[in-house]
């Protein structure tokens, strides 16, 4: 791992009063730029990138650096300096109003040492887009930094632009960046075999990639999930992981004075016949003090709707077997 500790290790704690800062809308006319935190995109990068810029563009958006090359180092799109030193540097650009991940991958997390955390903190809050790896990114912004992030597509990354274009996935992300006071509401389901009372909570939601967030645990950017609402979801993971990870979270003291956990896409993670995922999630929450729904759409499936994290919502769900839908709603 290259380059030296920055600041961030000595626990810079930046969050506001009251929850995270939430950076402002977009508007025609704004730059924004590109970041690649994680894993490089191979010998597609220009073209990605310049298919990905073509998007945000028609909304009238400037991506400042939709030409810049990879330098690539392993499998990372630069090594660790590199990548940390170019995105402090665009965060702390006060002419560039967001930030989209390329794709994702692996590599965020080895350069969050490297980050002048007060640095960050004392700059202009701005929107920073992305799903997967960037789940460790924003344990980090949201603790460290003390500002709300958007989870949402990664419009540069191959797994977005080479099929079928996720339409309503590219609509949500449009409204979240450029709709002022926007406050998202999504369908959900009350995990079956939970408890049989409805329950309406509300909380910080904070969460991501299972498989990242995990990762997190013991660092200076652990997120603190007491009085929060999860979001988790992930991608390939068999269901005896699953299992795994959660129970780390739960034996971790991440479960403690959580308000509720909200599942989104887990796709292949079942196993063959289908249907052990669910028996799984049906044993691990059967006694939660807390709401547990699924069916969330956001995370690596379509659509990806876009979420608001360290944002707060309320999660209300039916009571068991009355076949009503839940929803998680989005606050001012």
């Amino acid at each position: 791992m290259t380059g030296k500790p920055g600041p961030s290790q000595r626990r810079a704690k930046a969050a506001a009063p009251g929850g995270p800062r939430t950076p402002p809308v977009l508007a025609a006319g704004d730059s924004v730029a590109f970041i690649s935190p994680s894993s490089h995109q191979g010998d597609a990068a220009a073209d990605l990138r310049r298919e990905g810029a073509a998007i945000l563009t028609a909304w009238g958006l400037r991506v400042v650096n939709a030409d810049e090359p990879e330098t690539r180092h392993l499998y990372f799109a630069a090594d660790d300096a590199q990548r940390a030193a170019r995105f402090e540097s665009l965060y702390c650009d006060p002419a560039v109003k967001a930030l989209f991940f390329t794709r994702g991958g692996y590599g965020a997390a080895r350069m969050l040492p490297l980050l002048d955390g007060p640095r960050l903190a004392a700059a202009p809050e701005k929107l920073v887009v992305g799903f997967s790896d960037a789940t460790a990114l924003f344990a980090y912004l949201h603790t460290v930094v003390g500002v709300s992030v958007l989870h949402g597509p990664c419009v540069a990354a191959a797994g977005f632009l080479n099929g079928p274009l996720d339409e309503a996935g590219l609509e949500a992300l449009r409204l979240a960046l450029f709709e002022p006071g926007h406050r998202p509401a999504f369908s959900v389901n009350p995990l079956p075999g939970g408890a049989a009372d409805a329950r309406e909570v509300e909380g910080v939601v904070l969460g991501g990639s299972l498989a990242v967030l995990v990762t997190v645990l013991g660092t200076n950017w652990e997120p603190d999930t007491r009085g929060a609402i999860l979001f988790l979801e992930d991608v390939n993971e068999a269901p005896y992981r699953i299992d795994r990870m959660l129970t780390h979270l739960r034996t971790a003291g991440k479960f403690e004075g959580l308000r509720g956990i909200v599942f989104g896409h887990l796709r292949d993670c079942d196993d063959d016949p289908p249907g052990l995922l669910d028996e799984v999630l049906r044993d691990l929450f059967q006694d939660a003090p807390f709401p547990v729904a699924t069916g969330l759409p956001a995370g690596h499936g379509t659509p990806n709707l876009a979420l608001p994290l360290g944002r707060k919502a309320r999660l209300s769900l039916p009571r068991a077997g009355s076949g009503g839908e839940g929803r998680l709603q989005f606050m001012p």
